[in-house]
């Protein structure tokens, strides 16, 4: 399937005919040198551009260089250092490793949480078809995060206490928003501290704890600057800042309904109200510490808000509430409601990733 979606993306790239130079607004390669292979250069968007200038040139590539935490650049780096210092090669290596070890991950709490094998087969189907799925093997920190994520609550679950926390403090390392997970696994432990009393539950939220405020730490012992900088550097790249939770959903029918950015402001809402019930989902049929990892992370995306497009990036962000697919097998009783899912999703996958190989702008 991602060989068949890369070849679609490059044959998009190739048809299409407006134009795809570099401009520092609407095509913004941050000094990175653009490659010539068509192959590699679909992949070479957004992001995907501060990852390679910082992997390539350090935190003094840009003024909000340090939005990233260090670990996925070093790995594009030291990935691409064997490659003849082809950083983006490297980075998609990285992702795809990643990837893979992160569907792996996904699968194993599938067999935790579902009972049945056809199930456990849609639940990772409906992740792999998921519209912004393309993202898991692109050169994002997406597989990196969703890996640690994974493992850290399949673990926790398992009262894998060091595990846990390894595997949490690798997610607060691969994005800022990964400390996050802090708050289900604090949940977590305090409940199996409740039984026992065992200390050893509260290794796991310590290490995530450690791993998040590391990055804020070095910013401030290392490159002298606040160790607030990561978060405001996050506020400036989506021209935005922080406001009651929700506000940004009204904002966002504000402006499709004056005809402002529709296309994408429309798909950033669709996917919020969508992971919203998946939420909801989640917290009715799973048990408790997912429902609570969806709700927090589903909290501090509603909380943020951007100028341009107030649910900046939803489409790419809501990957992270990964347990919605988990239950999407719980209520696709019928044949209908399934077709209905693969279809729809499908459709969605081959519009965003086409999107995104020529520049459009999908999170």
């Amino acid at each position: 399937m991602r060989f068949g979606l890369w070849g679609w993306m490059v044959l998009a790239r190739e048809i299409y005919r407006g134009d795809l130079s570099p401009d520092p607004i609407y095509r913004p390669y941050m000094g990175v040198q653009p490659v010539r292979n068509v192959w590699l250069e679909v992949w070479q968007r957004w992001d995907t551009l501060q990852y390679q200038a910082v992997a390539e040139r350090g935190y003094q590539a840009f003024a909000t260089s340090t939005f990233t935490t260090p670990l996925y650049p070093v790995l594009m780096r030291n990935a691409g250092a064997l490659l003849g210092g082809d950083t983006l090669l490297g980075g998609m290596i990285v992702s795809n490793i990643f990837c893979l070890a992160a569907l792996w991950a996904f699968y194993l709490l599938a067999e935790k949480e579902l009972q049945n094998v056809r199930a456990r087969q849609r639940a990772l189907i409906y992740l792999l078809i998921f519209p912004a799925s393309f993202f898991l093997f692109a050169p994002y920190t997406e597989p990196l995060y969703f890996l640690g994520a994974a493992m850290c609550l399949y673990t926790v679950t398992k009262k894998q206490w060091l595990a846990a926390g390894l595997w949490g403090a690798l997610a607060a390392a691969a994005r800022l928003v990964g400390v996050v997970l802090f708050v289900p696994v604090l949940w977590f432990a305090w409940e199996a501290w409740k039984m026992n009393h065992n200390w050893k539950s509260w290794i796991a939220p310590a290490f995530i704890a450690l791993s998040g405020i590391s990055f804020p730490l070095y910013v401030w012992l290392d490159l002298g600057l606040s160790p607030l900088a990561p978060f405001t550097s996050q506020s400036s790249r989506f021209h935005g800042g922080l406001n009651v939770p929700g506000v940004s959903i009204l904002l966002t029918i504000k402006q499709i309904w004056s005809g402002i950015y529709v296309t994408a402001n429309s798909m950033d809402l669709f996917f919020t109200i969508l992971f919203i019930f998946g939420t909801i989902l989640v917290w009715q049929r799973l048990p408790r510490i997912y429902g609570i990892y969806c709700a927090t992370f589903m909290l501090v995306y509603l909380t943020r808000y951007a100028d341009v497009y107030p649910l900046l990036s939803m489409t790419r962000y809501v990957l992270a509430l990964f347990p919605v697919f988990l239950a999407l097998p719980l209520i696709d009783d019928s044949a209908w409601a399934k077709r209905l899912i693969i279809y729809a999703s499908m459709l969605g996958l081959l519009f965003l990733s086409a999107q995104f190989a020529i520049w459009g702008w999908v999170g």
